[in-house]
């Protein structure tokens, strides 16, 4: 019984540091001037399609070995998520 409580005090610890980066990259990105300036919109929309490339081809690698669940899941989120992302950015 006392493993799971520290294991719950673990997870707690963990959520509540992640919880306080999130705060701290959010406050920085406040400050700068223009986030949008320094960030290329040809940039992005490379980005986009590269992710969209990588998560597709590593959907059909795990289907080609015999996964089912993990490509389904990536093959979805590349071509029902991603791809639409990068076509309307």
């Amino acid at each position: 019984m006392t493993g799971d409580a520290r294991d719950v005090g673990v997870l707690d610890t963990l959520l509540l540091s992640l919880y306080t980066i999130a705060l701290m990259v959010d406050a920085d990105a406040s400050q700068t001037p223009s986030s949008n300036a320094r960030f290329n919109p040809r940039l992005r929309s490379i980005s986009l399609w590269a992710a969209a490339l990588a998560v597709i081809v590593v959907g059909f690698a795990d289907l080609a070995a015999g996964g089912t669940t993990v490509a389904a899941v990536l093959l979805v989120l590349g071509y029902c998520v991603l791809v639409p992302i990068a076509i309307l950015k």
